[in-house]
């Protein structure tokens, strides 16, 4: 089942949706806030990520969730998210970089659907997975045309270490509402 997660009241442990989420390098963190303030958004936001687990509510035990992601992430070793191929995608109202899929980010991906698709309610279908860094949502369409001519002039680099995953939940309402990291869960490094 799929449910909205704009306008959910806020739970018993104070969220009213969550996310699992790798974020982006600090650098590209500030570059999508930029574009952001600047295409004048008002839809609160994550900070530049890539979802791994997308929009959830509804969720009985926290815990059980903190528990599992922390066991995937243990297990899953740090990679590379590449831009290479990477290009904008533009829809009605926003935009994201579209980030072809690598073997290690679907695996992470499937692990964590598997793991936590039973213990909430979707706010939109995870499959196919489509990798993306959203620049800007939910925008007029004056600020989609500031938010494209500003993207057109950003070098957003080669990509960036995928070193975590942050268990994100947002306070209140997508309008008004705040995005807050709950927990960060640290991907395995080698040696």
């Amino acid at each position: 089942m799929i449910a909205s997660a704009d306008n959910q009241p806020n739970d018993r442990f104070g969220y009213s949706c969550y996310a699992l989420v790798i974020p982006a390098s600090q650098a590209l963190i500030d570059l999508v806030a930029e574009v952001r303030q600047r295409s004048d958004m008002t839809r609160v936001a994550i900070p530049a990520h890539v979802t791994v687990k997308g929009t959830f509510v509804d969720i009985e035990d926290l815990d059980e969730i903190k528990r599992l992601v922390s066991a995937i992430t243990a297990e899953t070793p740090a990679f590379y998210i590449s831009f290479d191929g990477a290009a904008p995608v533009w829809w009605q109202a926003g935009g994201a970089l579209g980030i072809p899929v690598s073997a290690p980010l679907q695996a992470l991906h499937d692990r964590l659907v598997a793991a936590i698709s039973p213990l909430g309610t979707a706010a939109y279908r995870d499959d196919p997975y489509q990798p993306h860094m959203t620049f800007v949502q939910d925008l007029s369409p004056e600020e989609l045309e500031k938010a494209k001519d500003l993207i057109s002039r950003i070098d957003f680099g080669p990509g960036f270490l995928a070193d975590a995953v942050d268990l994100m939940g947002r306070v209140g309402p997508a309008y008004g509402g705040t995005w807050q990291r709950i927990e960060q869960f640290p991907l395995a490094t080698s040696g």
